[in-house]
């Protein structure tokens, strides 16, 4: 064989071995002797775990490099760290309740629901960009990064209160209104569209939700599920889609009630992924391929009782990542 054409074999093979992915990162909390919660961060497989800091809430970036979390004090605050550790925790949010924590599809950017207003971080400028005031009813990232939408109902904080999606590009611009149901709530942008909750209100009961597309322009809304929901159950609440954007991530919730399910998103077809509504398996995140399935078992409230595990998307036996640790995130 020439020379030459070794040498270009050689250098196939060297960028193929520097191309291939590491292990993904997985972020989760164990509860301490002190019934407090430390945030750790390992491989994707649960292998070589270590500590990042007290807190709750914990999200790690798509590409695996940052990881931020909900650490409590007199006021509670955003904590941003390399996955790594090889820098200091920074702060890039306070208020008396921190809610929804939530990274671009670039890993730019970090999404955080601050009291009642919802801030999009930029992580290299170290700035913020106050993308909306009101009470905040979820929140989501375009496929490009480039614009956030979010459900708001505005002053009224009620668990029925009207709600509406609006858009707006993450750098500023106008906001741009999405519905005007009054409806619309908990959306998840996808390459399809943006697929999100529509609650039907309850006399002395909490709302109802199903599931339902409508496109960034606000046309051609769809109608995905028609679950019958029973009284103190709200219903699917989206989670994640597949890069496809053919299979559906989506969490069951109610009261003292939370259960993973998978959702086809063409056809509304929807499976539960634990039998047991109470104690069973709570579902966080899914992966890019849309094959495996991480959550945490022994319910809402798992309490040290839980262990973070994965299980396939078709349905199957658990697989167990993590001991006694529950609320996980992973960047696979």
């Amino acid at each position: 064989m020439a020379r030459r054409t070794i040498t270009i074999l050689l250098g196939a093979t060297a960028a193929l071995l520097l191309a291939a992915p590491a292990h993904a990162t997985l972020v989760y909390v164990k509860q301490t002797p002190d019934l407090d919660f430390r945030v750790h961060v390992a491989d994707d497989d649960g292998s070589n775990p270590h500590r990042l800091g007290l807190g709750r809430s914990p999200t790690v970036s798509p590409d695996g490099r940052w990881v931020a979390w909900i650490a409590a004090g007199d006021t509670e605050q955003v904590m941003l760290r390399l996955a790594d550790r090889s820098r200091k925790a920074r702060v890039v949010g306070r208020s008396q309740f921190m809610g929804e924590l939530r990274f671009s599809p670039d890993s730019k950017s970090l999404g955080l629901v601050q009291g009642r207003r919802l801030f999009v971080y930029d992580i290299r400028a170290r700035r913020s960009f106050k993308a909306a005031s009101g009470n905040i009813n979820g929140f989501s990232f375009s496929v490009d990064s480039k614009s956030v939408v979010f459900g708001t109902s505005g002053t009224d904080d009620s668990a029925d209160a009207p709600s509406d999606l609006y858009r707006i590009e993450v750098d500023g611009g106008p906001r741009v209104r999405v519905t005007r149901d009054r409806k619309s709530l908990n959306p998840l942008w996808g390459e399809r569209g943006i697929i999100h909750d529509r609650q039907l209100r309850r006399e002395g009961d909490a709302p109802s939700y199903n599931l339902f597309e409508i496109q960034p322009d606000g046309g051609s809304l769809r109608r995905i599920t028609a679950l019958r929901i029973p009284r103190l159950v709200s219903g699917l609440i989206p989670l994640e889609l597949s890069d496809s954007g053919k299979r559906l991530l989506a969490e069951f919730v109610g009261q003292d009630t939370s259960v993973g399910f998978a959702v086809n998103p063409e056809n509304g077809r929807v499976r539960a992924l634990s039998r047991d509504s109470e104690n069973g398996f709570v579902a966080a995140d899914l992966s890019d391929d849309g094959n495996t399935v991480l959550g945490h078992t022994g319910g809402p409230n798992p309490g040290r009782a839980g262990n973070v595990v994965t299980m396939p998307y078709r349905g199957g036996k658990a697989k167990v990542l993590v001991r006694r640790a529950a609320f996980p995130d992973w960047s696979r």
